[in-house]
């Protein structure tokens, strides 16, 4: 029963989504601002993660054209304000949305063992027969042997939760139009991934963009 309960606590464990939620405002000053064409820079992570981050919002903000930034500032060196500007002004983007990520944290959490026994033999007999007239007497022999595996899996619990800071500006002025924070969280091995995480975050900020009229 013990050993039941644990496998049904693998497969929770396994399961799940991570979820995201935005809180985020609109400053006062652009009550109708509206933009076409972003450029999305993610700050703060490692390279991979970053262009992942980039490449899935600009999947999810269309039909709203999106640049993702590594596109228009590779990151091979330190840009001055001056060249950013210049680059960000030939892609056409009328706005720059930056998340960047501020806190990352994960736990996991032992709840048992899983023990599992397999075993395995074989066995052989002989014999004779010995005749006596009309009697037969018989006489046997068996001997065998037998083996048994046992394999223990240790069963763990995983979470995770991260934090980021989003922020909408126009390009032209550089002015602030939109600021907004996220918080990610999941429970269960395919919950806490990179992946899982940048999926939910990215959804939830292109929702909230939609939303909220800044974008088509």
């Amino acid at each position: 029963m013990r050993r039941l309960g644990l496998l049904l606590a693998v497969l929770a464990l396994m399961s799940g989504c991570a979820t995201s939620r935005v809180t985020a405002f609109r400053d006062p000053a652009y009550p109708a601002a509206r933009f076409d064409r972003l450029a999305v820079f993610a700050l703060g992570m490692n390279l991979g993660a970053a262009v992942a981050v980039e490449r899935q919002l600009c999947e999810k903000l269309a039909p709203t054209r999106c640049i993702p930034g590594s596109s228009v500032l590779p990151p091979t060196r330190i840009y001055s304000g001056d060249e950013a500007a210049r680059y960000l002004e030939n892609s056409g983007a009328n706005a720059v949305l930056l998340a960047s990520l501020m806190a990352d944290r994960s736990a996991a959490r032992y709840f048992g063992t899983i023990t599992s026994s397999t075993a395995s033999g074989t066995s052989t007999t002989t014999g004779t027969v010995n005749l006596y007239g009309d009697t037969g007497v018989w006489s046997a022999s068996s001997y065998g042997t037998a083996s048994v595996r046992t394999v223990s899996t240790p069963v763990y619990g995983y979470s995770r939760v991260a934090f980021g800071q989003l922020g909408l500006f126009e390009r032209a002025s550089g002015n602030l139009v939109w600021r907004g924070e996220i918080r990610i969280a999941g429970q269960g091995l395919l919950s806490v991934t990179d992946e899982a995480f940048i999926s939910s975050a990215t959804s939830a900020v292109a929702e909230e963009l939609k939303a909220a009229g800044l974008i088509d």
